[in-house]
Parts: C-alpha cells; sequence; structure tokens
C-alpha cells in the first residue's frame, strides 16, 4: 500500500477525556524538578535514551549504558553499532535540552536531531537531509514516497501543520506517529519521531514520555496500523499507557504516616 497524503492532515487523535487525563497525569509532575537538578537531568535523559534504544532492539543492558556513558566503556560481545547509537541518542538529548525555552524551529530541530542520531550509523551526505534513496519497511507492506522533491514538500506540510496543533499532547503523538510514517530519512526516523515527541512535551512545559521498557510489540504494532491504515488508536492507546507509568515513576508521591514510640518508651 503506498503513501496516503492525507494522513498528514490534522484530525483530533486523543478524545477529550483522554487529554484531561494526560493533561492530570503532567500536573503530577515536575518538569521545572527535572530541569533545575544536573543530577535529575542525567538521570531521566538515561532513562529516556535507553527506553529509546531498547525500542531498536539495542542489546545494552542498562548497567552496560551507564559504564558507556560514565567511563566510555563498550560492552563486550555486543555491536558496536549499539554503542553509537547510545551515544548518538544521548547528544540528541543534551542538544533537545539546549533548545528548551526558545520559538520552535521545527524543520531545524527535526533535521538537526536526525543529523546527530544518525552519526555514524548513515554515510555522513545522508544524515539531516532528504533521503534519494528507495526504502522498504519490515512487517509491513506499506510503501513510502521515493521522490526526494514530493518528500521535502511533505515534511514541509507536516511540520507547518504541527506548528498549528495547540494541545502539546496532540502536537507529540503528530509529530511522532508522521515522521515515522513519512520516512524523509535514509535510516533512525523513529528515533527522530520520539525525540519530536517529547521535545514538544518538554517545550510546553511537560515532563518528557519514558517509554516502558519491553514494550516493542505494542509500539511497533501502533505504527504499522497507522502506516497501513492511518488509524491513531492503537499508538494513541500506546502512549496514553506510557504516560501513565512515567507519572507512576516519577510523579510527586504522597506523605506516608511515620508512627515512632516516645523516646522515653522502648521500642517492642
Amino acid at each position: 500500500m503506498r503513501y496516503q497524503p492525507d494522513n498528514l492532515n490534522y484530525r483530533p487523535i486523543y478524545t477529550a477525556s483522554e487529554l484531561q487525563h494526560l493533561h492530570q497525569l503532567a500536573g503530577k509532575l515536575s518538569l521545572a524538578e527535572l530541569l533545575v537538578t544536573p543530577r535529575n537531568l542525567e538521570a531521566i535523559g538515561i532513562e529516556f535514551i535507553y527506553s529509546s534504544a531498547q525500542l531498536e532492539g539495542n542489546g545494552y543492558s542498562k548497567a552496560d549504558t551507564l559504564a558507556l556513558f560514565n567511563m566510555g566503556q563498550t560492552a563486550g560481545g555486543k555491536q558496536y553499532s549499539d554503542a553509537v547509537m547510545l551515544l548518538n541518542l544521548r547528544r540528541s538529548y543534551q542538544y533537545l535540552l539546549a533548545q528548551l525555552g526558545q520559538p520552535p524551529d521545527w524543520p531545524d530541530f527535526v533535521k538537526t536531531t536526525h543529523s546527530l542520531i544518525a552519526r555514524d550509523l548513515v554515510l555522513p551526505e545522508e544524515a539531516g537531509v532528504v533521503r534519494r534513496k528507495h526504502i522498504t519497511i519490515t512487517e509491513t507492506d506499506y510503501i513510502p514516497l521515493d521522490n526526494p522533491q514530493q518528500l521535502d514538500a511533505e515534511l514541509k506540510y507536516l511540520l507547518h501543520t504541527a506548528a498549528t496543533i495547540q494541545d502539546p499532547f496532540e502536537q507529540a503523538l503528530y509529530l511522532h506517529n508522521n515522521i515515522a510514517y513519512l520516512q524523509y530519512f535514509i535510516d533512525c526516523n523513529k528515533r527522530t519521531g520520539r525525540n519530536s515527541h517529547n521535545y514538544a512535551l518538554m517545550n510546553a512545559g511537560h515532563f518528557p514520555c519514558i517509554y516502558p521498557q519491553e514494550s516493542y510489540r505494542d509500539y511497533i504494532n501502533g505504527l504499522i496500523t497507522y502506516y497501513e491504515s492511518g488509524d491513531y488508536r492503537p499508538s494513541a492507546t500506546y502512549h496514553i499507557n506510557a504516560y501513565e507509568q512515567t507519572a507512576a515513576r516519577y510523579g510527586t508521591q504522597p506523605d506516608i504516616d511515620i508512627v515512632r514510640p516516645p523516646k522515653n518508651q522502648e521500642p517492642q
């Protein structure tokens, strides 16, 4: 099945109740706390980077990833390209943070993000620029566009449309699915889409979405459904669940009751 231009036309993705739920979850998460503390920035960044790499089948464990980042130590028996992927995702996360608080320049953000993510994974002349080769996508019969001029025009339309979407959760998922759908770049389109998703949330003052580990199948099924039918529903459900898990792990927690015996009373 061939590329359908109408998929890039914006239509509401989440229901009103789902958007209310997502904004309530966002209210439990403090982006300010994340941004003010270098330790938090690093810790959350590692979680996002690691989970994004896991969705690509990266073979590094969490311990391997920490050793790579902290000591520059690659993991024995693992593909070197897995280390490159993680280091590139780290660079792209640092670039994302540097863009916060500025009016988004979406064409520059998407192309620069791709050039960082794809470094040493594609040919140098293919990083951050329009694809000029035919590609196929595993697990689906979907056939993306091949014409570079059409790809350029469609990316321009996609990013212009995204900039008009007011709700950050709607904007985020529109960007995520359609950057992956368009396949503008030779590779690394989904990774670029995930960074764009979180940039949309964080630039609106919301905490990023940390993708659940071991969720590859649900994630890919959502994208394949979108590729083949233009239906956002499985991807929307996946991202709601992912944000619920993010809020459960990183959201503010209620105080616990701590009862200690009086000083003159021996503990039992």
